[in-house]
């Protein structure tokens, strides 16, 4: 693959990567795609259950719908992805986004909003998601040199839990006043203006690849991909790990709202900070983690946030027997939870960008998604289920019980004895 004039200015481990133009302007889209993200991730649950009454198993089956467009268009996704540019999925996606989140207020002010248009939005929304997240991941090989994809992650990372840090606490404010659906306007706008920013990012080796005969068939490139991530050691470790962890964060995030809007009764306000309060401590830590990286090892640091991950949610499932204290326990895990899942994402973004040749980097990406996205609908089907049959308290126990196996995994691997990338795995 050829050098591009972003990937030089950034070839010097002393180069902030937020000097390379491109990676800049990814860097802003991103960063207005997360808080349309992260505030219509707070409108939701408002409006399903403060406004539309909505029952735990519709709480569940909006979440699992949500997160189900990888498991319906991840794996050819990410053949399609691999013979495109990657720059017009993304525009295009904005543009569904956009369509989608504003049909939200548009309805609410007609009344006629329902449980049903919220479904149909979280289903389009995940569609659309599909194609942005394979394509943003599968064009920053093309923007940064690969040893530099972790720093460039680090930095998204950053504003991305910054993000995170202001916008709950802003919208629970906001809806104070104003209905929650009109939240969704501001994230439309803030997917118009994210597509604007991606026009213009040219990345040089962003070009359509096509298919290539018998040998690029769509079934066996799917195949291939796959093929790739449960070859490759680190890949495969790294998957069975998000997995699991995934299907217990699906029935936490699931049930967590409704234990706290209907069964506590918590305020918007103070539902809103709480998220802050997570978000905050994975910002701590995404500043941290690029320093601890360099100093203990990727491999090593991927491990111990990894293990921390199950200690970190039980502070949940407690909230629901000790009740009076149950919003200190909940900020509690919300801090924990950031912490762990931060310095995890900064450690292994990097990590599987530095063992996935580019030719199969968009399957590799959505086959690995397909599997982790998969698994948190998954948990939330199970955190439905297991909240009508009991109580979102078992639910959330559950939850935490199903995010320590993974801990099991991490005792019995051969690769906690490696510190950073074993010899001969880069490609």
């Amino acid at each position: 693959m050829s050098i591009s004039p972003n990937a030089s200015i950034a070839s010097d481990a002393s180069v902030e990567v937020l000097k390379v133009p491109d990676f800049r302007r990814l860097w802003v889209a991103n960063g207005f795609r997360y808080a349309a993200a992260e505030v219509a991730s707070f409108a939701l649950p408002v409006t399903a259950l403060l406004l539309l009454d909505a029952s735990p198993l519709a709480m569940s089956l909006i979440f699992v719908c949500s997160r189900a467009g990888f498991l319906v268009m991840g794996l050819p996704a990410g053949v399609w992805i691999d013979r495109w540019r990657k720059k017009p999925v993304m525009i295009w996606a904005d543009v569904v986004y956009m369509l989608a989140f504003g049909s939200v207020p548009i309805a609410h002010f007609l009344g006629v909003l329902s449980i049903a248009q919220l479904v149909a939005v979280a289903i389009v929304v995940s569609l659309a998601g599909v194609f942005f997240d394979v394509a943003h991941n599968s064009v920053l090989p093309f923007v940064l040199p690969r040893r530099r994809v972790s720093d460039g992650n680090a930095r998204l990372q950053s504003s991305e839990t910054a993000i995170q840090a202001v916008s709950p606490s802003v919208a629970g404010v906001v809806t104070q006043g104003v209905a929650a659906p009109f939240l969704y306007c501001f994230a439309a706008l803030s997917h118009l203006t994210s597509l604007l920013v991606l026009r213009r990012i040219h990345p040089k080796d962003d070009i359509a690849r096509g298919a290539e005969g018998s040998e690029r068939q769509f079934r066996r490139e799917i195949a291939e991909g796959i093929r790739v991530l449960f070859k490759q050691p680190l890949l495969r470790l790294l998957l069975n790990q998000a997995a699991l962890n995934n299907i217990g964060a699906g029935i936490i995030l699931s049930m967590l709202p409704v234990f706290l809007l209907k069964e506590i009764g918590v305020a918007t306000w103070l539902y809103g900070l709480l998220s802050t309060l997570g978000a905050l401590a994975g910002f701590a830590t995404s500043l941290l983690a690029p320093k601890l990286r360099r100093r203990f090892g990727e491999i090593r640091m991927t491990l111990v946030f990894s293990a921390l991950a199950p200690f970190a949610v039980l502070a949940a499932p407690l909230a629901g027997v000790f009740r009076q204290a149950a919003v200190p326990l909940i900020a509690l895990a919300q801090v924990l939870i950031g912490v762990a899942i931060v310095g995890r994402a900064v450690s292994t973004a990097g990590l599987r960008a530095r063992v996935t040749p580019d030719k199969y980097m968009g399957r590799v990406t959505a086959a690995y998604s397909v599997v982790i996205q998969g698994a948190t609908p998954l948990g939330a089907l199970i955190g439905g289920a297991v909240a009508s049959h009991w109580s979102t308290g078992v639910a959330l126990w559950a939850g935490a019980l199903a995010m320590a196996i993974p801990l099991v995994l991490l005792l019995l691997s051969p690769l906690r004895g490696y510190r950073t990338l074993p010899p001969g795995w880069e490609v």
